[in-house]
């Protein structure tokens, strides 16, 4: 598998081939020529063994991941991101949107996992809010 520089807090499969991995901002290096480093999206190719892209993430930690559609992702961490798997990119965002900031798909009892669901064609996502749903149309 691959070589980490940074702690690996999310990922997603973008097809069946390619898996989406992101790091939080703790760094602890292997190899730095091979490594992920933190605050990086990273897509790997399970038949290749190597990495297809690494890229800086701008702004923040990516938090959870939620595969959107073809090589995005929604980052999930504060507020809903839509993310450009290949360059790190952020194709849109919804500060007005709250979801909690959980730097790690995992542990961190105290903070909850942002509840969101995506619709199957790939168009809308549903973010639970204190009092609502928020229902964001993706670009």
């Amino acid at each position: 598998m691959a070589v980490m520089g940074g702690e690996v807090t999310a990922g997603c499969w973008l097809d069946g081939d390619r898996l989406v991995l992101a790091t939080g901002s703790e760094e602890w290096y292997d190899d730095e020529e091979l490594a992920l480093p933190p605050r990086h999206l990273g897509v790997w190719s399970m038949s290749g063994g190597h990495w297809l892209h690494r890229s800086p993430v701008p702004d923040a930690d990516p938090g959870v991941l939620l595969l959107a559609r073809g090589d995005q992702v929604l980052s999930l961490h504060g507020h809903p991101r839509l993310l450009d798997a290949a360059t790190g990119r952020v194709v849109a965002e919804w500060p007005e949107v709250c979801v909690p900031v959980k730097p790690t798909c995992f542990g961190h009892r105290r903070v909850p996992t942002p509840v969101a669901a995506l619709h199957p064609d790939g168009t809308r996502l549903a973010v639970a809010q204190a009092e609502s749903i928020a229902v964001i149309e993706l670009p």
